[in-house]
């Protein structure tokens, strides 16, 4: 059923279609990706460089500008709120018209880490690419890239968090008119041109302004730092200057608004004296602040946070939080907000969701594994798949009345799907294959609907290569068939045909007479849209006598609306507009509002084109009427330049709906382009 041939985005000039042409709604641009400004003290030498470093040239005849700066230090120095800050800075100054991508590449979790393609592939979202549109090989999205880029005028491209150049050479722009900022434990010493800014500890004074403001952003009364001027700096010097540890140290003494800092600095100093010379990651001494404030936790927070850990993404919702816990809802929200209060875990995006840095993470892991069960782990891990899997499948259920997935269920997928797909592959990681396959099978829906080809691709390729692993035919038939419409919705002609047809000996061999329908159906559409209408007959007929075996009106007809297309495209307009209405009749007896706008629109292109301008009118009238109902703006507005192309009506015309007999099929065929059905929406059946 699936003939499609659509176009998206916006065209100027000719355009030579020998198809239906639906355009589709520009793809969102989204270029104010900058994250809040967390608190902020001293740094005004860093943030002058920065400034220095990203305001444009005021004078074309200069040396040119710096396009790519990097910022580099220990992790927990305060790298990103620099960046993120003089990048806002930059912003308010009017110096980046063009806008802000931003992205953190997490480049220190190896299980995580973004590559090029995926950055890229985000990037050209965030510009306006629809997916379809977006190249398959990394230099075609390079290129693409960096072309996009070029018609904007200034714009600033922040990487967050690299650890390579391999990671930022591909992401780099074209002209020297934009400007990247990147953040890096390391130097990447091969990036030719970077001017790079090494950021160091806070000085004490600058420590000290920051643990005060942290403080007073929560109660402006508390003068605890000030009044202790000693205690402050020691405190700060236990913390190694680091504004990470003392975020958490500021958390502790805004929990506890009686406590001295003294006894703070005794218990920090315990803490240290305990842990010794370890370091935490890259970070000396960050550890035993980290240690203290996780002391101090409830023992439900406690352990909430260390199961926390075991979450793959980057982020975690509420109702993950307390899958994870085996707690209530309310439970877990009220554990979470205690640990965002002792900045132990931070705000996401959007409001709900809390996420980790990168040395949080790293700790909580450490405890998960000391402190937790092996069992409980595992019990834990069972908990998180399987809330993933019921929560994937209840949002791909609600769906609009033109069957596609809701608003609420897209904004949930949009804010899950990173850690979604890394689910699948945790899920066979840790000993539960079965549960893999089915969060990817479950995924479908939205990875198609988004477009999400590259998740498509790897999560499909390796459901394939599971399946054959622990032997279950029918997975390894639903992987295929996933991958043949990958490569019917990519439009890699030979790949679908290729896949469908395995597709097709799998459900025979295993007696799943719906797949072989389907598989049938689809093999038809491949064939016609290749103009190879004998064998799109034969496909299509053995699957409508399937269909009706199996009582399946919908498969039913989808294959009469084919099969009238073909016929239509073999010029037998008779036979067109018979398979039309038997099409129309299943569809009106189910009420079926989409295929009723569908067959009436072709049965419009029919009309036409035996120059039947009255009918023709009609039809599109009456497709644009059911295409209202179901809120299809983008398929009125194609329909509707279909009836602006019509010749006035003759003022002898008759008033009310032309005949719906039989057109007259004249005696030679007028030789006019064949035409095919409008684009139909992803959630209807294959074909």
């Amino acid at each position: 059923m699936d003939s499609r041939n659509d176009m998206s985005g916006s065209v100027t000039g000719p355009l030579i279609q020998a198809r239906d042409v639906a355009f589709t709604e520009p793809a969102p641009v989204a270029l104010a990706g900058l994250p809040p400004v967390d608190l902020f003290a001293g740094r005004a030498a860093a943030l002058d460089a920065l400034a220095q470093s990203l305001r444009p040239s005021q004078d074309p005849a200069a040396s040119p500008p710096v396009v790519l700066s990097v910022v580099t230090g220990l992790a927990g120095v305060g790298k990103t709120t620099l960046a993120v800050r003089a990048a806002h800075d930059a912003v308010a100054a009017g110096w980046f018209p063009g806008g802000v991508l931003f992205i953190d590449l997490q480049g220190y979790d190896e299980r995580a880490r973004l590559t090029p393609d995926v950055a890229l592939s985000t990037f050209l979202r965030a510009l306006g690419v629809h997916a379809e549109h977006i190249p398959d090989e990394r230099a075609g999205r390079e290129a693409l890239y960096r072309s996009k880029l070029a018609e904007l005028p200034p714009a600033l491209v922040v990487l967050d968090n690299a650890s390579s150049a391999d990671q930022v050479r591909p992401l780099l722009p074209g002209t020297r008119t934009h400007r990247v900022l990147v953040t890096s434990r390391d130097t990447p010493g091969d990036l030719m041109g970077a001017r790079l800014l090494d950021l160091n500890v806070l000085d004490p004074a600058e420590a000290v302004s920051l643990l005060d403001g942290a403080v007073r952003a929560a109660r402006p009364e508390d003068d605890r730092v000030v009044a202790d001027p000693e205690a402050a700096a020691e405190l700060v010097r236990l913390c190694g200057h680091l504004p990470l540890a003392l975020s958490i140290v500021a958390a502790t003494l805004v929990a506890d608004p009686d406590q001295p800092l003294d006894a703070l600095v005794a218990a920090l100093g315990e803490a240290s004296t305990r842990l010794g010379e370890l370091s935490f990651g890259d970070s000396p001494r960050v550890r035993a602040a980290f240690d203290l404030s996780y002391h101090r936790l409830t023992p439900a927070a406690a352990r909430l946070f260390r199961l926390l850990s075991l979450n793959p993404g980057r982020q975690v919702g509420v109702a993950a939080a307390s899958a994870l816990a085996d707690l209530p809802p309310r439970e877990a929200e009220k554990l979470l907000t205690s640990l965002r209060r002792a900045h132990m875990i931070e705000a996401g995006e959007p409001r709900g969701w809390f996420r980790w840095h990168d040395l949080l993470r790293l700790y909580a892991k450490e405890r998960v594994a000391a402190d937790e069960p092996a069992a409980e782990r595992e019990r834990a891990v069972v908990r998180l798949l399987d809330h993933y899997a019921e929560a994937t499948r209840r949002a791909d259920a609600r769906r609009n009345p033109a069957h596609e997935i809701s608003r609420e269920a897209l904004a949930w997928f949009d804010v899950e799907h990173p850690t979604l797909v890394d689910a699948v592959l945790v899920a066979d990681r840790e000993g539960h294959p079965e549960r893999a396959l089915r969060l990817a099978f479950l995924l479908t829906g939205f990875l198609f609907y988004r477009r999400h080809w590259d998740d498509c691709r790897m999560l499909y390729a390796f459901a394939l290569e599971t399946a054959k692993r622990i032997g279950d035919r029918a997975a390894e038939a639903q992987a295929v068939h996933r991958l043949a419409r990958l490569g019917r919705d990519t439009r890699h002609r030979q790949e679908a045909r290729r896949w469908y047809r395995e597709f097709l000996a799998l459900s025979r061999e295993s007696g799943d007479r719906p797949g072989t329908a389907q598989a049938l159906h689809n093999l038809g559409s491949i064939a016609r849209r290749a103009r190879e209408l004998h064998a799109a007959q034969e496909y299509y007929d053995e699957a409508l006598d399937l269909y009706r075996e199996l009582g399946d009106w919908r498969g039913e007809a989808d294959i009469l609306f084919n099969l009238g297309t073909v016929a239509r495209e073999r010029r037998r307009h008779g036979s067109a507009y018979e398979y039309y209405t038997a099409a129309m009749r299943l569809a009106t007896e189910h009420a079926d509002r989409l295929r009723e706008a569908r067959v009436s629109v072709s049965r419009g292109i029919l009309s036409r084109r035996l120059h039947d301008h009255e009918m023709a009118r009609h039809w599109w009238r009456e497709a644009i009427r059911r295409y209202e109902e179901l809120g299809r703006d983008d398929m009125v507005r194609s329909v509707r330049k279909r009836l602006a192309k019509l010749p006035p009506t003759s003022p002898t015309a008759p008033a009310s709906p032309p005949s719906e007999s039989p057109p007259p099929i004249p005696p030679q065929s007028p030789q006019i382009p064949p035409e095919s059905h409008p684009q139909s929406p992803p959630h209807l059946p294959s074909g």
